[in-house]
């Protein structure tokens, strides 16, 4: 992410809190960037990971951005149990809105991690592979067990994005 980017989300950030930092992380990914989590309903355990991922990335001064989509997108909101269990880790979800998944942000993503989904997503049309973290526990049911788990999936991906691209930690 460029010198102004990274300005501009700290503003946003500061400006209107972590809903604002997951949107304008969609507006500054692109493709050698862009990390895609895809959950089933794209506003809980995808949302918890792009708002962890996005923040560890960003304070490491990475270049990568994640997104969040939903292979079946059933509301409009976020369940508030998860806008507070965010809430209590520093991340403002409220106003977030989750998204379709499209064959189109398969292919522009670095990388895809598909969280706990039973649907047949294993590779995109550019032959992409999609990972599948299936080990994660339920958010609704356990938040800090779903939150430890994707915390140690992602520092273990971006370790390996690191290494990948050549930037130190």
């Amino acid at each position: 992410m460029g010198f102004w980017k990274q300005i501009t989300s700290v503003l946003l950030t500061l400006l209107f809190g972590s809903a604002a930092m997951v949107a304008s992380a969609e507006d500054a990914a692109d493709t050698t960037g862009k990390i895609l989590f895809i959950c089933e309903h794209g506003n809980v355990k995808s949302l918890m990971a792009v708002s962890y991922f996005n923040k560890i990335a960003q304070e490491r001064h990475l270049p990568f951005v994640a997104v969040s989509r939903g292979i079946v997108p059933d509301s409009i909101t976020v369940p508030p149990p998860i806008v507070d269990g965010l809430r209590q880790e520093g991340f403002d979800v409220a106003a977030f809105h989750p998204t379709k998944l499209t064959a189109l942000d398969i292919d522009s993503a670095r990388r895809a991690i598909a969280i706990s989904v039973d649907s047949p997503i294993s590779i995109g049309s550019n032959g992409s592979s999609i990972l599948a973290w299936n080990d994660v526990p339920p958010a609704s049911v356990d938040f800090k067990a779903s939150s430890a788990s994707l915390k140690a999936h992602i520092e273990a991906l971006l370790t390996q994005l690191t290494a990948q691209s050549g930037q130190s930690k």
